[in-house]
């Protein structure tokens, strides 16, 4: 398996330590594609993982890019009804990137607040954003069974926001990636930094280093 570099896009202006870590280890393989002029959407379905920690603090998908041109995608969570995308609750800044090694892209979410046995789903997307020049990447497996499963859409370019995505509907398969929860109590105002500057990937050194290099990049707030 490669290495995998870390992407972190530090979106969240409040921070907390994370209580829960629900993770689907990445098995080295991936699905495609993501991005134009295919697939619009891809995400996992999940719920919280107790009546308890209930605050999604962070989710992390790994993408690895399918040719030579740099792809923009964004992130966002969205309730889940009847196998498709129901209300938006968060949405983040547009990304970029050409992902030469597997790369994990992690999304701080700035503390989103869900109901417990309430259906999410959390997801990457190309919507919105097509250039007309092909840009496309692969989204890593998992052979782990720790959330609803994967779901996707390929509307190819419509909104992920619609009552009906048309592929895999939370079924077995799963996407490699993270999600971190908290206790609502945990909340810890951060003070506001830098604005939020160029997105893209770490340095192909870092990408290679044994352990995952992580670079944070402040929002203003």
């Amino acid at each position: 398996m490669k290495t995998i570099a870390a992407l972190v896009l530090a979106l969240a202006s409040v921070g907390a330590q994370a209580d829960v870590v629900i993770t689907n280890t990445f098995n080295g393989t991936g699905i495609q594609p993501l991005g134009e002029p295919d697939t619009t959407t891809y995400g996992e379905v999940f719920t919280t993982p107790d009546a308890i920690n209930t605050v999604l603090d962070s989710f992390s998908l790994i993408l690895q890019s399918l040719n030579a041109s740099t792809s923009q995608l964004y992130a966002g969570v969205a309730t889940w009804v009847n196998g498709g995308a129901g209300t938006s609750l968060f949405t983040s800044s547009v990304f970029s990137g050409n992902f030469t090694d597997w790369t994990e892209v992690v999304i701080g979410t700035g503390g989103l607040s869900l109901t417990p046995g309430q259906q999410y789903v959390a997801f990457f997307s190309a919507s919105g954003l097509f250039d007309g020049s092909n840009a496309l990447v692969q989204v890593g497996l998992s052979d782990d069974a720790n959330t609803l499963g994967m779901s996707w859409d390929n509307a190819n370019g419509g909104s992920p926001l619609h009552p009906n995505w048309n592929g895999c509907q939370a079924c077995s398969y799963q996407l490699a990636g993270t999600m971190e929860f908290s206790n609502p109590g945990n909340q810890v105002p951060e003070p506001g930094s830098m604005a939020l500057l160029g997105l893209g990937l770490l340095g192909a050194a870092a990408a290679r280093r044994h352990s995952p290099a992580k670079a944070r990049v402040p929002e203003q707030v």
